[in-house]
């Protein structure tokens, strides 16, 4: 069976959220005042997002287009995406409020930012390639 579209999207969403996990960590660990309070939980979440959305690329080659496995692997990506940047987004808070009024000379807390913002564009887009890839066939007529 040939592989279709929803494989390689399935395929960059896994990797935009290895990179978006990856981001996330390495801003946790920038500074300890401006570590996430569960981080070791945002990871582990990210991390599980990924391996699910590999099981998501890979089902459908095995079990046929539109399976369980498929559709719950997704779903469940898609919630451990959104829970990993609401996690670094809304813990960040402050220190963004901070620097867009009275802390903008604060250099880590402005990589912080940047390294925050780049988890969030990659979660964000990974869900969103998710979701069109639950719209299309998995797989090419051959």
């Amino acid at each position: 069976m040939k592989k279709g579209i929803v494989f390689y999207l399935n395929l960059v969403a896994a990797l935009l959220g290895a990179a978006g996990v990856a981001l996330a960590g390495y801003s946790s660990s920038l500074s300890t005042e401006n570590a996430l309070s569960n981080g070791g939980l945002v990871i582990a979440a990210g991390v599980a997002g990924v391996i699910l959305v590999v099981l998501a690329a890979w089902a459908p080659a095995r079990m046929g287009d539109h399976n369980p496995v498929t559709a719950v692997s997704v779903l469940a990506s898609i919630a451990l995406y959104s829970y990993v940047y609401g996690q670094c987004v809304l813990q960040r808070i402050l220190l963004i409020a901070g620097l867009f009024s009275y802390n903008s000379g604060n250099t880590l807390g402005w990589t912080i930012f940047y390294a925050t913002v780049g988890c969030a564009v990659c979660m964000i887009v990974a869900c969103i390639l998710l979701i069109v890839g639950s719209f299309c066939k998995s797989a090419k007529a051959a």
